[in-house]
Protein backbone atom coordinates (compact mmCIF):
# COMPACT_ATOMS: atom_id res chain seq x y z
CA UNK A 1 0.00 0.00 0.00
CA UNK A 2 2.98 2.09 0.70
CA UNK A 3 4.79 1.75 -2.65
CA UNK A 4 1.31 2.93 -4.70
CA UNK A 5 0.88 5.89 -2.30
CA UNK A 6 4.80 6.86 -3.50
CA UNK A 7 4.21 6.24 -6.87
CA UNK A 8 0.64 8.31 -6.74
CA UNK A 9 2.83 11.43 -5.05
CA UNK A 10 5.83 10.79 -7.76
CA UNK A 11 3.32 11.46 -10.68
CA UNK A 12 1.80 14.41 -8.89
CA UNK A 13 4.91 15.88 -8.76
CA UNK A 14 5.92 15.50 -12.41
CA UNK A 15 2.41 16.10 -13.99
CA UNK A 16 2.92 19.93 -11.92
CA UNK A 17 6.51 20.11 -13.71
CA UNK A 18 4.32 19.61 -17.03
CA UNK A 19 1.83 22.15 -15.82
CA UNK A 20 4.81 24.35 -14.95
CA UNK A 21 6.61 24.35 -18.21
CA UNK A 22 3.33 24.81 -20.09
CA UNK A 23 1.88 27.84 -18.42
CA UNK A 24 5.00 29.50 -17.64
CA UNK A 25 7.97 28.88 -20.21
CA UNK A 26 5.82 28.73 -23.40
CA UNK A 27 4.12 32.25 -22.33
CA UNK A 28 7.33 33.58 -23.30
CA UNK A 29 5.65 33.61 -27.20
CA UNK A 30 3.12 35.56 -26.75
CA UNK A 31 3.30 38.23 -29.13
CA UNK A 32 6.53 36.81 -30.77
CA UNK A 33 6.37 36.66 -34.42
CA UNK A 34 8.30 35.79 -37.40
CA UNK A 35 11.02 33.14 -38.41
CA UNK A 36 13.65 33.72 -36.24
CA UNK A 37 12.31 35.51 -33.05
CA UNK A 38 9.91 32.26 -32.32
CA UNK A 39 12.64 30.16 -32.96
CA UNK A 40 15.26 31.92 -30.85
CA UNK A 41 12.41 31.89 -28.32
CA UNK A 42 11.57 28.25 -28.15
CA UNK A 43 15.39 27.62 -28.50
CA UNK A 44 15.73 29.81 -25.21
CA UNK A 45 12.33 27.46 -23.54
CA UNK A 46 14.07 23.87 -24.77
CA UNK A 47 17.77 23.80 -25.31
CA UNK A 48 18.81 23.81 -21.85
CA UNK A 49 18.28 20.38 -20.99
CA UNK A 50 19.49 16.82 -19.22
CA UNK A 51 21.76 14.86 -21.53
CA UNK A 52 20.76 11.34 -20.83
CA UNK A 53 23.75 9.89 -22.60
CA UNK A 54 23.65 7.83 -25.70
CA UNK A 55 23.63 4.87 -23.45
CA UNK A 56 20.60 6.17 -21.32
CA UNK A 57 18.89 6.59 -24.50
CA UNK A 58 18.19 2.76 -23.70
CA UNK A 59 16.54 2.94 -20.41
CA UNK A 60 14.51 6.23 -21.94
CA UNK A 61 12.65 4.30 -24.73
CA UNK A 62 11.69 1.76 -21.95
CA UNK A 63 9.43 4.43 -20.61
CA UNK A 64 9.02 6.21 -24.26
CA UNK A 65 8.82 3.60 -26.95
CA UNK A 66 7.23 0.64 -25.25
CA UNK A 67 3.92 -1.06 -26.97
CA UNK A 68 1.81 -2.58 -24.72
CA UNK A 69 2.22 -5.64 -24.57
CA UNK A 70 5.86 -4.09 -23.26
CA UNK A 71 8.02 -4.76 -27.05
CA UNK A 72 9.76 -1.65 -28.63
CA UNK A 73 7.38 0.36 -30.45
CA UNK A 74 9.57 0.55 -34.04
CA UNK A 75 8.63 2.99 -36.48
CA UNK A 76 10.72 1.23 -38.92
CA UNK A 77 9.10 -2.40 -38.59
CA UNK A 78 6.03 -4.19 -37.11
CA UNK A 79 8.79 -6.46 -35.53
CA UNK A 80 8.33 -7.65 -31.88
CA UNK A 81 11.30 -6.64 -30.03
CA UNK A 82 12.53 -6.98 -26.21
CA UNK A 83 13.94 -3.78 -24.53
CA UNK A 84 16.57 -5.90 -23.03
CA UNK A 85 17.36 -8.69 -25.42
CA UNK A 86 17.58 -7.57 -29.04
CA UNK A 87 19.27 -4.77 -28.79
CA UNK A 88 21.91 -4.90 -31.96
CA UNK A 89 25.02 -6.43 -32.55
CA UNK A 90 24.98 -7.80 -36.50
CA UNK A 91 22.18 -7.97 -38.49
CA UNK A 92 21.71 -9.72 -41.69
CA UNK A 93 17.69 -9.21 -42.31
CA UNK A 94 14.76 -7.04 -40.91
CA UNK A 95 13.71 -8.07 -37.28
CA UNK A 96 16.90 -9.66 -36.43
CA UNK A 97 17.19 -6.44 -33.52
CA UNK A 98 16.76 -2.95 -33.00
CA UNK A 99 19.33 0.41 -32.12
CA UNK A 100 19.33 3.65 -32.14
CA UNK A 101 18.19 5.71 -35.67
CA UNK A 102 19.12 9.63 -36.05
CA UNK A 103 16.41 10.41 -37.90
CA UNK A 104 18.59 13.96 -38.48
CA UNK A 105 21.98 11.62 -39.21
CA UNK A 106 24.71 11.94 -36.85
CA UNK A 107 26.56 12.71 -40.90
CA UNK A 108 25.13 16.10 -40.54
CA UNK A 109 26.46 17.40 -37.10
CA UNK A 110 28.73 17.54 -34.38
CA UNK A 111 27.67 17.73 -30.71
CA UNK A 112 26.85 14.88 -27.78
CA UNK A 113 23.62 16.48 -26.74
CA UNK A 114 22.35 16.15 -30.35
CA UNK A 115 23.82 12.44 -30.24
CA UNK A 116 21.82 11.25 -27.49
CA UNK A 117 18.79 13.44 -27.90
CA UNK A 118 15.92 11.23 -27.52
CA UNK A 119 13.33 13.53 -29.32
CA UNK A 120 14.86 12.63 -32.78
CA UNK A 121 17.07 9.49 -31.51
CA UNK A 122 14.32 6.83 -32.10
CA UNK A 123 14.68 2.35 -31.57
CA UNK A 124 14.35 1.18 -34.78
CA UNK A 125 15.01 -2.13 -36.50
CA UNK A 126 18.82 -2.53 -37.36
CA UNK A 127 18.23 -3.47 -41.03
CA UNK A 128 15.63 -0.65 -42.12
CA UNK A 129 18.56 1.91 -40.40
CA UNK A 130 21.00 0.53 -42.56
CA UNK A 131 18.88 0.99 -45.61
CA UNK A 132 17.87 4.42 -44.53
CA UNK A 133 21.16 5.34 -43.98
CA UNK A 134 22.30 8.86 -44.01
CA UNK A 135 19.53 9.52 -47.23
CA UNK A 136 16.79 12.50 -46.35
CA UNK A 137 13.55 11.97 -46.19
CA UNK A 138 11.17 12.31 -48.90
CA UNK A 139 8.33 10.66 -51.08
CA UNK A 140 9.33 7.88 -53.79
CA UNK A 141 6.53 6.75 -55.36
CA UNK A 142 7.78 3.52 -56.08
CA UNK A 143 10.82 3.16 -53.50
CA UNK A 144 11.35 -0.22 -52.18
CA UNK A 145 10.58 -1.99 -49.23
CA UNK A 146 12.92 -5.00 -47.28
CA UNK A 147 10.35 -7.50 -46.36
CA UNK A 148 6.20 -7.18 -45.73
CA UNK A 149 7.52 -6.70 -42.03
CA UNK A 150 9.15 -3.18 -43.00
CA UNK A 151 8.16 0.15 -42.78
CA UNK A 152 9.65 2.86 -44.76
CA UNK A 153 10.83 2.47 -48.52
CA UNK A 154 14.27 4.05 -49.68
CA UNK A 155 13.89 5.42 -53.51
CA UNK A 156 14.33 8.35 -56.33
CA UNK A 157 12.45 11.56 -54.99
CA UNK A 158 8.89 12.40 -56.48
CA UNK A 159 8.52 15.27 -54.43
CA UNK A 160 9.25 18.50 -56.12
CA UNK A 161 12.58 19.90 -54.69
CA UNK A 162 15.02 17.16 -54.54
CA UNK A 163 15.45 14.79 -57.36
CA UNK A 164 18.20 12.68 -55.26
CA UNK A 165 17.89 9.25 -52.97
CA UNK A 166 15.17 9.04 -50.16
CA UNK A 167 13.61 7.74 -47.80
CA UNK A 168 9.87 7.42 -47.20
CA UNK A 169 8.79 6.72 -43.87
CA UNK A 170 5.28 4.92 -42.98
CA UNK A 171 2.19 7.11 -43.69
CA UNK A 172 1.35 6.86 -39.93
CA UNK A 173 4.97 8.21 -38.51
CA UNK A 174 5.58 10.90 -41.11
CA UNK A 175 4.14 13.60 -38.49
CA UNK A 176 6.09 12.30 -35.76
CA UNK A 177 9.11 12.58 -37.67
CA UNK A 178 8.67 16.17 -39.55
CA UNK A 179 8.26 17.26 -35.71
CA UNK A 180 11.30 16.20 -34.74
CA UNK A 181 12.72 18.37 -37.18
CA UNK A 182 10.91 20.85 -36.37
CA UNK A 183 12.13 20.62 -32.44
CA UNK A 184 15.94 20.28 -34.27
CA UNK A 185 15.65 23.27 -35.95
CA UNK A 186 14.04 25.31 -32.58
CA UNK A 187 16.35 23.42 -29.88
CA UNK A 188 19.21 23.72 -31.70
CA UNK A 189 19.17 27.03 -33.78
CA UNK A 190 22.55 27.67 -33.18
CA UNK A 191 24.04 24.09 -34.66
CA UNK A 192 25.10 23.79 -37.90
CA UNK A 193 22.92 20.41 -39.62
CA UNK A 194 24.32 20.98 -43.00
CA UNK A 195 26.67 18.97 -42.97
CA UNK A 196 27.20 16.02 -45.42
CA UNK A 197 23.63 15.42 -46.80
CA UNK A 198 22.30 17.55 -44.35
CA UNK A 199 22.25 20.79 -47.05
CA UNK A 200 19.59 19.23 -48.52
CA UNK A 201 17.06 19.39 -45.64
CA UNK A 202 18.64 22.07 -43.41
CA UNK A 203 19.77 26.04 -43.76
CA UNK A 204 23.11 27.28 -41.83
CA UNK A 205 22.78 31.08 -42.26
CA UNK A 206 24.51 33.67 -40.03
CA UNK A 207 25.20 30.86 -37.83
CA UNK A 208 21.19 30.26 -37.39
CA UNK A 209 20.10 26.96 -38.31
CA UNK A 210 16.74 26.95 -40.32
CA UNK A 211 14.89 24.30 -43.01
CA UNK A 212 15.54 24.38 -46.52
CA UNK A 213 12.11 25.11 -49.08
CA UNK A 214 11.83 21.54 -49.90
CA UNK A 215 12.11 20.61 -46.48
CA UNK A 216 9.45 23.19 -45.09
CA UNK A 217 7.07 21.96 -48.31
CA UNK A 218 7.70 18.46 -47.03
CA UNK A 219 7.28 18.37 -43.42
CA UNK A 220 4.67 20.41 -43.28
CA UNK A 221 2.48 18.53 -45.84
CA UNK A 222 3.59 15.62 -43.48
CA UNK A 223 2.73 17.51 -40.14
CA UNK A 224 -0.51 18.42 -41.51
CA UNK A 225 -1.39 15.21 -42.89
CA UNK A 226 -0.26 13.24 -39.89
CA UNK A 227 -1.51 15.31 -36.83
CA UNK A 228 -0.02 14.56 -32.90
CA UNK A 229 -1.36 11.10 -31.92
CA UNK A 230 -1.46 9.56 -28.12
CA UNK A 231 1.78 7.97 -28.71
CA UNK A 232 4.00 11.28 -29.62
CA UNK A 233 1.80 13.17 -26.50
CA UNK A 234 2.68 9.95 -24.13
CA UNK A 235 6.14 10.23 -25.75
CA UNK A 236 6.64 13.83 -25.30
CA UNK A 237 5.88 13.07 -21.52
CA UNK A 238 7.89 10.20 -21.00
CA UNK A 239 11.48 12.19 -22.34
CA UNK A 240 10.65 15.06 -20.55
CA UNK A 241 10.50 13.17 -17.34
CA UNK A 242 14.38 12.43 -18.30
CA UNK A 243 15.46 15.27 -19.90
CA UNK A 244 13.50 18.36 -18.46
CA UNK A 245 12.20 19.98 -22.32
CA UNK A 246 9.79 19.26 -24.33
CA UNK A 247 8.80 19.01 -28.32
CA UNK A 248 6.83 22.47 -28.24
CA UNK A 249 5.44 21.12 -31.75
CA UNK A 250 3.83 18.12 -30.18
CA UNK A 251 2.35 20.68 -27.28
CA UNK A 252 1.09 23.22 -29.59
CA UNK A 253 1.04 22.19 -33.44
CA UNK A 254 0.06 25.51 -34.81
CA UNK A 255 3.43 26.90 -33.85
CA UNK A 256 4.79 25.61 -37.14
CA UNK A 257 1.95 27.49 -39.12
CA UNK A 258 3.71 30.69 -37.19
CA UNK A 259 6.92 29.94 -38.45
CA UNK A 260 7.11 28.30 -41.61
CA UNK A 261 2.78 27.95 -42.81
CA UNK A 262 -0.16 29.82 -43.14
CA UNK A 263 0.27 32.01 -40.10
CA UNK A 264 3.95 33.16 -41.11
CA UNK A 265 4.64 36.82 -40.10
CA UNK A 266 1.40 36.67 -37.56
CA UNK A 267 2.08 37.42 -34.01
CA UNK A 268 1.56 34.61 -31.38
CA UNK A 269 -1.36 35.00 -29.45
CA UNK A 270 -1.23 32.16 -26.13
CA UNK A 271 -4.95 32.25 -25.69
CA UNK A 272 -5.34 31.14 -29.54
CA UNK A 273 -2.68 29.20 -29.59
CA UNK A 274 -3.90 27.15 -26.76
CA UNK A 275 -7.08 25.79 -28.63
CA UNK A 276 -4.08 24.63 -30.99
CA UNK A 277 -2.64 22.57 -27.96
CA UNK A 278 -3.13 18.72 -28.45
CA UNK A 279 -5.34 16.19 -26.92
CA UNK A 280 -5.90 12.66 -26.38
CA UNK A 281 -6.80 11.39 -29.53
CA UNK A 282 -6.74 14.41 -31.51
CA UNK A 283 -4.21 17.89 -32.93
CA UNK A 284 -6.93 20.10 -31.25
CA UNK A 285 -9.99 19.92 -29.15
CA UNK A 286 -12.31 21.18 -32.00
CA UNK A 287 -14.45 18.71 -33.72
CA UNK A 288 -13.52 17.57 -37.20
CA UNK A 289 -15.50 19.75 -40.12
CA UNK A 290 -18.27 17.77 -41.75
CA UNK A 291 -17.79 16.28 -45.08
CA UNK A 292 -20.15 17.52 -47.67
CA UNK A 293 -19.98 15.22 -50.63
CA UNK A 294 -22.76 16.82 -52.11
CA UNK A 295 -20.47 20.17 -52.92
CA UNK A 296 -17.46 18.14 -53.85
CA UNK A 297 -16.47 17.99 -57.74
CA UNK A 298 -13.49 17.62 -59.75
CA UNK A 299 -12.25 21.37 -61.29
CA UNK A 300 -11.26 22.32 -64.70
CA UNK A 301 -7.32 20.63 -65.25
CA UNK A 302 -5.12 23.47 -65.59
CA UNK A 303 -0.93 23.78 -66.73
CA UNK A 304 -1.20 21.82 -69.06
CA UNK A 305 1.41 20.44 -71.00
CA UNK A 306 2.99 17.48 -72.91
CA UNK A 307 4.37 15.76 -69.60
CA UNK A 308 2.62 17.09 -66.87
CA UNK A 309 -0.89 18.70 -65.51
CA UNK A 310 -2.38 20.31 -62.29
CA UNK A 311 -5.70 18.97 -61.08
CA UNK A 312 -7.89 20.68 -58.88
CA UNK A 313 -11.28 20.09 -56.87
CA UNK A 314 -13.29 21.90 -54.71
CA UNK A 315 -13.17 21.11 -50.57
CA UNK A 316 -14.86 18.11 -49.09
CA UNK A 317 -13.78 18.83 -45.78
CA UNK A 318 -11.74 16.09 -45.23
CA UNK A 319 -7.87 15.47 -44.23
CA UNK A 320 -7.26 13.41 -47.45
CA UNK A 321 -7.38 12.83 -50.94
CA UNK A 322 -6.79 9.86 -53.25
CA UNK A 323 -5.73 10.65 -56.35
CA UNK A 324 -5.98 7.86 -59.25
CA UNK A 325 -4.64 8.79 -63.08
CA UNK A 326 -4.75 6.76 -65.72
CA UNK A 327 -5.14 5.63 -69.56
CA UNK A 328 -7.97 3.44 -70.85
CA UNK A 329 -6.66 0.49 -72.35
CA UNK A 330 -8.19 -2.31 -73.91
CA UNK A 331 -10.07 -4.80 -71.30
CA UNK A 332 -8.24 -7.63 -70.37
CA UNK A 333 -10.00 -10.65 -70.21
CA UNK A 334 -12.31 -11.57 -67.24
CA UNK A 335 -10.38 -13.73 -64.32
CA UNK A 336 -12.82 -16.18 -62.50
CA UNK A 337 -14.17 -14.41 -59.14
CA UNK A 338 -12.66 -16.43 -56.28
CA UNK A 339 -12.66 -15.74 -52.56
CA UNK A 340 -8.85 -15.52 -51.51
CA UNK A 341 -9.38 -15.06 -47.91
CA UNK A 342 -11.95 -15.79 -45.38
CA UNK A 343 -11.72 -15.08 -41.67
CA UNK A 344 -14.01 -15.82 -39.14
CA UNK A 345 -12.32 -15.19 -35.40
CA UNK A 346 -13.88 -18.87 -34.10
CA UNK A 347 -10.77 -18.92 -32.07
CA UNK A 348 -7.67 -17.50 -33.64
CA UNK A 349 -6.82 -15.56 -36.84
CA UNK A 350 -4.71 -15.76 -39.98
CA UNK A 351 -3.70 -12.02 -39.67
CA UNK A 352 -0.93 -10.71 -38.24
CA UNK A 353 -1.67 -8.22 -35.51
CA UNK A 354 -0.98 -4.77 -34.27
CA UNK A 355 -1.54 -2.64 -31.35
CA UNK A 356 -4.46 -3.91 -29.17
CA UNK A 357 -6.63 -7.13 -30.09
CA UNK A 358 -8.54 -9.47 -28.49
CA UNK A 359 -9.88 -12.58 -29.15
CA UNK A 360 -11.44 -13.25 -26.16
CA UNK A 361 -13.95 -10.47 -25.27
CA UNK A 362 -16.95 -11.66 -27.69
CA UNK A 363 -17.46 -15.10 -28.83
CA UNK A 364 -16.57 -15.48 -32.60
CA UNK A 365 -14.97 -12.03 -33.19
CA UNK A 366 -11.99 -10.09 -32.69
CA UNK A 367 -11.73 -6.61 -30.99
CA UNK A 368 -9.73 -4.16 -32.05
CA UNK A 369 -8.13 -1.09 -29.95
CA UNK A 370 -8.24 -0.43 -26.67
CA UNK A 371 -8.37 3.29 -24.24
CA UNK A 372 -4.72 4.13 -24.98
CA UNK A 373 -4.26 1.83 -28.18
CA UNK A 374 -5.46 1.31 -31.49
CA UNK A 375 -5.90 -1.87 -33.32
CA UNK A 376 -4.66 -3.92 -36.61
CA UNK A 377 -5.41 -6.75 -39.04
CA UNK A 378 -2.61 -6.90 -41.43
CA UNK A 379 -2.99 -10.40 -44.19
CA UNK A 380 0.14 -10.72 -46.10
CA UNK A 381 0.91 -13.17 -49.49
CA UNK A 382 -2.59 -12.16 -51.37
CA UNK A 383 -3.09 -12.24 -55.04
CA UNK A 384 -4.68 -8.51 -55.78
CA UNK A 385 -3.27 -8.33 -58.72
CA UNK A 386 -7.38 -8.40 -60.05
CA UNK A 387 -9.65 -5.75 -59.16
CA UNK A 388 -12.17 -7.24 -56.10
CA UNK A 389 -13.81 -6.08 -52.80
CA UNK A 390 -12.92 -6.81 -48.93
CA UNK A 391 -15.88 -7.28 -46.73
CA UNK A 392 -15.41 -6.75 -43.22
CA UNK A 393 -18.49 -7.44 -40.95
CA UNK A 394 -18.23 -4.70 -37.53
CA UNK A 395 -19.69 -3.58 -34.94
CA UNK A 396 -18.82 -0.44 -32.26
CA UNK A 397 -17.41 -2.29 -29.09
CA UNK A 398 -19.77 -1.32 -26.00
CA UNK A 399 -20.95 2.27 -25.67
CA UNK A 400 -17.96 3.89 -28.13
CA UNK A 401 -19.54 6.44 -30.20
CA UNK A 402 -19.16 5.94 -34.14
CA UNK A 403 -15.83 4.60 -34.24
CA UNK A 404 -14.21 4.31 -37.43
CA UNK A 405 -11.73 1.99 -39.11
CA UNK A 406 -9.67 1.92 -42.05
CA UNK A 407 -9.25 -0.57 -44.77
CA UNK A 408 -6.24 -0.31 -47.53
CA UNK A 409 -5.20 -2.14 -49.79
CA UNK A 410 -1.67 -0.86 -50.99
CA UNK A 411 -2.12 2.25 -51.70
CA UNK A 412 -5.93 2.09 -51.91
CA UNK A 413 -8.02 2.70 -48.41
CA UNK A 414 -11.20 3.51 -47.37
CA UNK A 415 -12.54 4.91 -44.07
CA UNK A 416 -15.85 3.57 -42.66
CA UNK A 417 -17.76 4.19 -39.47
CA UNK A 418 -19.24 1.00 -37.45
CA UNK A 419 -22.50 0.99 -36.12
CA UNK A 420 -23.64 -0.50 -32.98
CA UNK A 421 -24.79 -4.02 -34.25
CA UNK A 422 -22.70 -6.21 -36.98
CA UNK A 423 -23.22 -4.59 -40.69
CA UNK A 424 -20.88 -5.47 -43.79
CA UNK A 425 -18.16 -2.82 -45.06
CA UNK A 426 -17.50 -2.95 -48.27
CA UNK A 427 -14.26 -1.61 -50.31
CA UNK A 428 -14.08 -2.31 -53.57
CA UNK A 429 -10.95 -1.66 -55.20
CA UNK A 430 -8.35 -1.86 -58.55
CA UNK A 431 -6.19 -4.58 -59.31
CA UNK A 432 -2.40 -3.77 -57.61
CA UNK A 433 1.06 -5.60 -57.49
CA UNK A 434 0.57 -5.08 -53.68
CA UNK A 435 -0.16 -8.21 -51.51
CA UNK A 436 -1.08 -6.79 -47.92
CA UNK A 437 -4.37 -5.92 -47.03
CA UNK A 438 -4.68 -3.78 -43.43
CA UNK A 439 -7.84 -3.22 -41.28
CA UNK A 440 -7.27 -0.73 -38.52
CA UNK A 441 -9.14 1.44 -36.13
CA UNK A 442 -8.15 5.07 -36.36
CA UNK A 443 -8.19 5.92 -32.54
CA UNK A 444 -8.01 5.02 -29.42
CA UNK A 445 -11.17 4.67 -27.28
CA UNK A 446 -12.87 4.30 -30.55
CA UNK A 447 -12.83 0.09 -30.20
CA UNK A 448 -14.84 -2.12 -32.72
CA UNK A 449 -15.25 -5.64 -33.45
CA UNK A 450 -14.53 -7.61 -36.48
CA UNK A 451 -16.42 -10.82 -36.62
CA UNK A 452 -15.59 -11.65 -40.20
CA UNK A 453 -13.29 -10.85 -42.98
CA UNK A 454 -14.01 -12.12 -46.73
CA UNK A 455 -11.71 -10.99 -50.15
CA UNK A 456 -12.69 -11.95 -53.17
CA UNK A 457 -11.07 -10.83 -56.25
CA UNK A 458 -11.26 -11.53 -60.48
CA UNK A 459 -13.73 -11.32 -62.63
CA UNK A 460 -13.62 -7.26 -62.77
CA UNK A 461 -11.34 -6.20 -65.40
CA UNK A 462 -10.10 -2.37 -64.83
CA UNK A 463 -9.13 -2.07 -68.69
CA UNK A 464 -6.59 0.95 -67.79
CA UNK A 465 -3.47 1.82 -67.29
CA UNK A 466 -2.17 3.66 -64.40
CA UNK A 467 0.37 6.03 -64.19
CA UNK A 468 3.23 5.22 -62.23
CA UNK A 469 2.90 5.83 -58.55
CA UNK A 470 -1.26 6.08 -58.70
CA UNK A 471 -3.57 5.99 -56.85
CA UNK A 472 -1.66 7.94 -54.21
CA UNK A 473 -2.84 9.86 -51.00
CA UNK A 474 -2.12 13.05 -51.57
CA UNK A 475 -3.09 15.07 -47.88
CA UNK A 476 -5.55 18.09 -47.19
CA UNK A 477 -4.54 19.76 -50.45
CA UNK A 478 -6.86 20.56 -53.39
CA UNK A 479 -5.18 20.79 -56.39
CA UNK A 480 -2.31 18.30 -56.96
CA UNK A 481 0.81 18.12 -60.34
CA UNK A 482 0.98 14.84 -61.80
CA UNK A 483 3.91 14.25 -63.87
CA UNK A 484 5.67 11.45 -66.30
CA UNK A 485 2.78 11.86 -69.00
CA UNK A 486 3.42 10.88 -71.89
CA UNK A 487 2.64 13.46 -75.06
CA UNK A 488 -0.61 13.99 -76.83
CA UNK A 489 -2.42 11.29 -74.99
CA UNK A 490 -6.15 11.28 -73.37
CA UNK A 491 -6.05 10.73 -69.35
CA UNK A 492 -8.38 10.29 -67.09
CA UNK A 493 -8.76 10.85 -63.19
CA UNK A 494 -10.59 10.20 -60.17
CA UNK A 495 -10.13 12.14 -56.78
CA UNK A 496 -11.60 10.19 -53.55
CA UNK A 497 -11.88 12.37 -50.33
CA UNK A 498 -11.51 10.64 -47.14
CA UNK A 499 -14.36 8.28 -46.29
CA UNK A 500 -16.57 9.02 -49.55
CA UNK A 501 -17.30 7.92 -52.86
CA UNK A 502 -14.45 9.06 -55.45
CA UNK A 503 -15.62 11.30 -57.82
CA UNK A 504 -16.42 10.26 -61.24
CA UNK A 505 -13.69 10.21 -64.25
CA UNK A 506 -13.10 13.15 -65.73
CA UNK A 507 -10.23 13.29 -69.00
CA UNK A 508 -8.02 15.23 -70.58
CA UNK A 509 -5.37 15.56 -72.84
CA UNK A 510 -1.74 16.20 -72.66
CA UNK A 511 -0.01 18.84 -75.81
CA UNK A 512 1.95 17.72 -78.02
CA UNK A 513 5.92 18.62 -76.98
CA UNK A 514 7.06 22.09 -76.60
CA UNK A 515 9.54 24.04 -75.46
CA UNK A 516 7.77 27.05 -74.05
CA UNK A 517 8.70 30.21 -75.90
CA UNK A 518 6.54 33.31 -75.57
CA UNK A 519 6.90 33.66 -79.37
CA UNK A 520 6.85 31.38 -81.90
CA UNK A 521 7.24 32.88 -85.91
CA UNK A 522 5.82 31.25 -88.81
CA UNK A 523 6.37 32.56 -92.54
CA UNK A 524 3.20 34.73 -93.00
CA UNK A 525 1.58 34.66 -89.12
CA UNK A 526 3.53 35.44 -86.03
CA UNK A 527 2.07 35.41 -82.20
CA UNK A 528 3.24 37.52 -79.31
CA UNK A 529 2.54 37.43 -75.37
CA UNK A 530 2.55 40.70 -73.67
CA UNK A 531 1.55 41.12 -69.76
CA UNK A 532 -2.38 40.62 -70.51
CA UNK A 533 -2.79 40.80 -74.08
CA UNK A 534 -1.86 38.19 -77.20
CA UNK A 535 -1.13 39.63 -80.37
CA UNK A 536 -1.70 38.25 -83.34
CA UNK A 537 0.26 39.85 -86.98
CA UNK A 538 -0.08 38.91 -90.56
CA UNK A 539 -3.51 38.17 -90.79
CA UNK A 540 -5.07 37.88 -93.79
CA UNK A 541 -8.99 39.70 -94.67
CA UNK A 542 -11.89 36.63 -93.58
CA UNK A 543 -9.48 35.06 -91.40
CA UNK A 544 -11.03 33.12 -88.81
CA UNK A 545 -9.13 33.43 -85.06
CA UNK A 546 -10.02 30.97 -82.22
CA UNK A 547 -8.34 30.74 -78.55
CA UNK A 548 -8.42 27.66 -76.25
CA UNK A 549 -7.01 27.50 -72.61
CA UNK A 550 -4.69 24.87 -72.27
CA UNK A 551 -7.90 22.13 -71.11
CA UNK A 552 -9.60 23.35 -74.61
CA UNK A 553 -11.94 25.62 -73.43
CA UNK A 554 -13.10 27.83 -75.85
CA UNK A 555 -12.61 31.35 -74.81
CA UNK A 556 -12.66 33.26 -77.89
CA UNK A 557 -13.55 33.02 -81.68
CA UNK A 558 -14.15 35.89 -84.25
CA UNK A 559 -13.63 36.81 -88.21
CA UNK A 560 -10.70 39.46 -89.18
CA UNK A 561 -12.13 42.18 -91.31
CA UNK A 562 -9.38 44.49 -93.12
CA UNK A 563 -7.00 44.44 -90.28
CA UNK A 564 -3.42 42.68 -90.10
CA UNK A 565 -3.34 42.48 -86.67
CA UNK A 566 -5.23 41.39 -83.86
CA UNK A 567 -5.35 42.08 -80.02
CA UNK A 568 -6.65 39.97 -77.82
CA UNK A 569 -7.12 40.58 -73.91
CA UNK A 570 -6.68 37.70 -71.82
CA UNK A 571 -5.99 36.33 -67.91
CA UNK A 572 -2.42 34.99 -67.28
CA UNK A 573 -2.04 31.26 -68.38
CA UNK A 574 -0.91 28.65 -71.47
CA UNK A 575 -3.50 29.11 -74.41
CA UNK A 576 -3.49 27.64 -78.14
CA UNK A 577 -4.14 30.37 -80.93
CA UNK A 578 -5.50 28.45 -84.55
CA UNK A 579 -6.30 30.72 -87.35
CA UNK A 580 -8.15 29.11 -90.16
CA UNK A 581 -7.95 31.02 -93.91
CA UNK A 582 -9.59 28.35 -96.98
CA UNK A 583 -8.40 25.38 -96.39
CA UNK A 584 -4.59 26.39 -94.18
CA UNK A 585 -4.65 26.13 -90.28
CA UNK A 586 -1.96 27.35 -88.23
CA UNK A 587 -1.47 26.97 -84.83
CA UNK A 588 0.44 28.87 -81.84
CA UNK A 589 0.41 27.86 -78.39
CA UNK A 590 1.62 31.27 -75.97
CA UNK A 591 1.72 32.10 -72.12
CA UNK A 592 0.41 35.24 -71.41
CA UNK A 593 2.25 36.58 -68.33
Amino acid sequence: MKKHTLFFILVLVSNACLADMTTNDYQKLNNKSGESSILETLHSIISDHNDVGYDGLYTVYQKSDSRADGTVWDMYSDCKFSHSGDRCGSYGRVCDCFNREHSVPQSWFSGSHMKSDAFHVYPTDGYVNNQRGNHPFGECANGTYLSSQARGKLGSSTFSGYSGTVFEPDDEYKGDFARSYFYMVACYYGNNMTKSDGSDMFTYTGNKAGLTDYAVRLLLKWHRQDPVSDKETARNDAVYSYQKNRNPFIDYPCLAEYIWGDKKGQKIDMATLGECKTTPGGTTPTDPPTPDPEQFRLLPVTDVHSSSVVLHWTDAKVSDYVVDVYEKTEAKDEVEQQTILLDSFDSKTSAKTAGYTSLTDETGAIRLGSGSATGSLTYSGLDLSHAGYVRVNAKSYSSDQDPTFTITVGEQKKQFTAGSSYEDYTFEFEGTEATTIVISTDQSKRRIYVSEVEVVAGALSSGMERVAGYPRSVGNVLQHKVEGLKEMTMYYYTVQPAGQQKSEEMPFFTEEGWAGFDFVPFPTLEVMSDYGQVIVRGLDKDSYVEVFTANGRLVAAMTTTDSEQLTLNLNSGLYLVRVIKGVRTESVKVIVR
